[in-house]
């Protein structure tokens, strides 16, 4: 009885130490990744400014944190064609890496598809796996500030980022990602 009474206790003295490390709260999962966030822009030499440039021109170090929370660097801001709301295919390619990774994965390749989806619907329009990881409300909200053919470089929060990176609390930053509207 006395073995099996011990057996029982050391059970679940595992469990709480699991439960224990597993178990963050939404409130240290934000406040972590606020630090990682600031340890890549000073590891980077990234410049946060306050507001969006009037004339849209960023230097090359300069991002803006954006109302959602996504931080916004625009490289390019296209060729002047503004996608519209419910109607405009874009697809887009991307680099990136999750902030808690070195390893920069490259969707430039030829090999890889470009990722489908409508402006204003966060669906992926395409099966190409690696958009339902990556497609966001943060990557879409980014198109109400460039146009067809641009170029940014993106941080994107877990709570504006995809299924998979709210499930995972992953917070992405994209070295680059191109958009390009459909014919």
């Amino acid at each position: 009885m006395k073995r099996g009474f011990n057996i029982l206790m050391l059970f679940a003295f595992i469990l709480v130490i699991i439960g224990c490390n597993k178990n963050k709260s939404y409130a240290d999962r934000l406040k972590d990744e606020k630090k990682a966030i600031g340890r890549l822009l000073d590891d980077s030499a990234f410049v946060l400014i306050k507001d969006y440039p009037e004339n849209g021109v960023f230097e090359e170090n300069e991002f803006v944190q954006l109302s959602n929370g996504v931080y916004l660097n625009v490289v390019d801001s296209g060729n002047g064609n503004r996608a519209v709301l419910y109607n405009t295919e874009v697809l887009y390619r991307c680099r990136f890496r999750y902030l808690d990774s070195d390893e920069l994965i490259d969707l430039f390749a030829p090999h890889h598809y470009p990722i489908e989806f409508i402006y204003g619907n966060h669906t992926v329009s395409s099966s190409y796996p690696a958009g339902y990881q990556l497609l966001s409300e943060g990557v879409g909200s980014i198109l109400n500030y460039v146009g067809d053919s641009a170029i940014v470089r993106l941080i994107v929060p877990f709570k504006v980022g995809s299924p998979r990176s709210q499930q995972y609390y992953e917070t992405i930053f994209y070295d680059r990602l191109k958009f390009t509207f459909a014919p």
